[in-house]
C-alpha cells in the first residue's frame, strides 16, 4: 500500500505517481496511472449470515473527481474469477472473506492495475438501516424487473421502469434478487440503488439530516475511513448529485461466462476490454 496517510487531504496533495512504491504496482507496465484529483471508494456489499460468514457479492467502484466535481460508478461482478495473491484462481468475492481489505486490495493491483483509496462495506442490517434513516429513496428504475420475493402473498414481485420509491425491505430485496436474473443485472440494480440513496442524502430537504447520515454510516459501515475523511468525500459528492452519474458495467464481453475445470460456473475477466473501461472510469480516455 502507499505509505503515509491514507486520508483524503494527503491523497489530494502527494506526488502524482501513486503506484511508485506499490509492490505489486511499482513495476507493472499494466497498471493504471491515476490522476490525482480522482478518489475512489469500493463499496462492499456483505452476504453476512452468523452460520455461514460471508462474501462481498456487491464490488461498486465510486469515483469522485475533485477538479470538476463529476461521478463515475463501475461495477465488478462478483463472480469474476481472478488471480488471488496467495491463493491462486478464485472468484472476486472471496477475496475480502480470505484476507481482508488488504488481499481484496492487492487482488485489484494484481489484476486490473489499480487500488482503491478506500472501502466501505456493509451487511443485509447495516443497508436497510441506512435506508430507514433516509427515510427510503425513490430509485430511477432502468428495466422491468421481476422475482421472487417475501413482501405480498403471491411471492412474486414486479418493478417496471421509472421512479419507484421503495422502503428499506424493497430496497434489499431489488439489489439481491437473483432467482429470475444475471450477476450483469444485479450490477446495475446496484448502482440504480446507490444513486438513489446519494441523490437523497445531499438533496436540499434532507441537509439537516445529512450529520445522522453519516453517523449511522459509522454506526453500521466496515470501513478504514475516517470521520473527517468522510466529511471531505461528502462535500464535493453535494455539488453533483443532482446530475445524472456516469455508470460503466461489464458486459458478457468484458467477463465472459464459463465453467472452470473443477466444474463452477464463473466470469472470465477480458482484462484489455475491462482495462478500455477503467481508463474511461477514471477520465484517462
Amino acid at each position: 500500500m502507499r505509505n503515509g496517510n491514507p486520508g483524503f487531504m494527503t491523497n489530494l496533495w502527494q506526488a502524482p505517481d501513486r503506484n511508485a512504491e506499490d509492490p505489486w504496482l511499482a513495476n507493472d507496465p499494466n497498471a493504471i496511472q491515476i490522476p490525482n484529483e480522482v478518489k475512489t471508494v469500493l463499496l462492499l456489499g456483505s452476504d453476512y449470515r452468523p452460520e455461514l460468514g460471508y462474501r462481498t457479492d456487491v464490488m461498486l467502484l465510486v469515483g469522485l473527481n475533485t477538479s470538476t466535481n463529476e461521478v463515475h460508478l463501475i461495477s465488478f461482478p462478483r463472480d469474476l474469477w481472478v488471480n488471488i495473491p496467495g491463493l491462486g484462481e478464485q472468484r472476486l468475492n472471496t477475496a475480502f472473506p480470505y484476507g481482508d481489505w488488504q488481499l481484496l486490495s492487492d487482488t485489484f493491483a494484481v489484476n486490473f492495475g489499480f487500488r482503491p483509496d478506500h472501502y466501505a462495506m456493509v451487511d443485509f442490517q447495516g443497508f436497510k438501516h441506512l435506508i430507514d434513516v433516509l427515510d427510503g429513496i425513490v430509485v430511477d428504475v432502468g428495466e422491468h424487473m421481476e422475482d421472487e420475493c417475501h413482501m405480498n402473498d403471491s411471492g412474486w414481485c414486479v418493478v417496471e421502469p421509472g421512479e419507484v420509491p421503495m422502503n428499506s425491505d424493497e430496497a434489499l430485496w431489488y439489489v439481491r434478487a437473483r432467482l429470475n436474473s444475471s450477476d450483469f443485472d444485479r450490477t446495475r440494480r446496484a448502482q440504480e440503488v446507490i444513486q438513489a440513496m446519494a441523490k437523497k442524502a445531499f438533496q436540499p430537504s434532507e441537509i439537516l439530516n445529512l450529520d445522522n447520515v453519516i453517523r449511522a454510516i459509522f454506526r453500521t459501515v466496515q470501513t478504514d475511513m475516517k470521520f473527517p475523511d468522510t466529511i471531505l468525500y461528502a462535500l464535493p459528492a453535494s455539488k453533483f448529485v443532482n446530475m445524472d452519474f456516469t455508470t460503466y458495467r461489464l458486459t458478457p464481453d468484458d467477463a465472459v461466462p464459463g465453467t472452470t475445470y473443477g466444474g463452477a460456473s464463473v466470469l472470465f475477466p477480458n482484462y484489455p476490454a475491462i482495462r478500455e473501461k477503467l481508463l474511461q472510469f477514471y477520465w484517462i480516455n
